[in-house]
């Protein structure tokens, strides 16, 4: 054999073999990829099957103290304000919403405007000191374009703006630099004791990464008084390659029609990363007027 045809052998044999090398290196993380974007396809398919096949019947509520919202909205001109403890605890520490102020108008029929702000505590878990300052402020606006009483399932977009009102509380790391777009849809259908909501959505993160965020609930009323709650919610980094997953069961129950207690307690699914929570934890009192 030839020199040439030799060296050309080589050539195509390193070739060959770098291919290969490359794709066994990109195969699992495309592989994780599409994992996670067939397992958040698959959980608002879910919802919007379970929505599109029961009967028609009256309002469903997810929203606090769940992560994923729903489309239902305050009554025209009255107010729906939650007062709010909140836990998010990680290995690495312990961060208090105390409180969070989340206070929610009916502007119109079915559009909600919103505005959000908490007063945050910081505990490390490895000996560092308590830090405290102002958290992020979130405003939103809420339309439910498809109504129950018309279609049998309620739909809405939720469109919020969450932005730092504190440099101090960045320099401490309570909260992060940057703004957040928040750009979600939420259907919702209710059958006799039982709701179903989903949720999905995309963020616009200013200083980061992109995210989609997506959740299901479920609820049940037990009785007048009381009603059960849980769900699955996730957030994803955009290209996929960060899913954090968290399961939170709690419940509602109505001292009054002005007054109702919240409250839940979940975890995060997986403990891949430091920033995944090992708790959350959130009571408080909803006010009606």
């Amino acid at each position: 054999m030839s020199r040439n045809k030799i060296q050309t052998a080589k050539r195509d044999k390193y070739k060959a073999g770098l291919g290969a090398t490359l794709c066994g290196r990109c195969a699992p993380q495309s592989l994780r990829q599409i994992v996670m974007l067939s397992r958040t396809l698959l959980l608002f398919s879910f919802a919007v099957l379970c929505i599109a096949v029961i009967p028609r019947c009256a309002r469903a509520q997810a929203g606090p103290p769940l992560l994923t919202d729903d489309p239902e909205t305050p009554d025209k001109g009255h107010w729906e304000i939650n007062l709010v403890l909140t836990l998010r605890q990680t290995r690495d520490g312990r961060l208090f919403g105390a409180p969070l102020v989340d206070a929610n108008y009916g502007l119109a029929e079915r559009v909600q405007i919103k505005a959000e702000v908490p007063w945050l505590v910081r505990q490390d878990r490895n000996g560092g000191r308590t830090q405290s300052g102002i958290g992020s402020t979130n405003i939103g606006i809420k339309w439910r374009f498809i109504d129950k009483e018309r279609h049998g399932f309620s739909m809405s977009i939720y469109p919020q703006l969450e932005f730092r009102l504190s440099a101090a509380s960045v320099r401490k790391g309570l909260i992060e630099s940057g703004a957040e777009l928040r750009l979600p849809v939420e259907i919702s259908r209710k059958y006799g004791k039982f709701a179903i909501d989903g949720e999905v959505g995309y963020q616009i993160v200013q200083r980061g990464k992109d995210e989609w965020i997506y959740g299901l609930a479920i609820e049940r009323k037990v009785n007048k008084r009381l009603e059960l709650v849980g769900e699955v919610h996730g957030e994803s980094t955009r290209d996929l390659n960060d899913n954090k997953i968290v399961f939170n069961v709690g419940g509602r129950y109505e001292l009054s029609k002005r007054y109702t207690i919240l409250f839940s307690s979940g975890r995060g699914l997986r403990h891949a990363s430091g920033d995944v929570p090992t708790w959350i934890a959130y009571t408080g009192l909803q006010l009606h007027f």
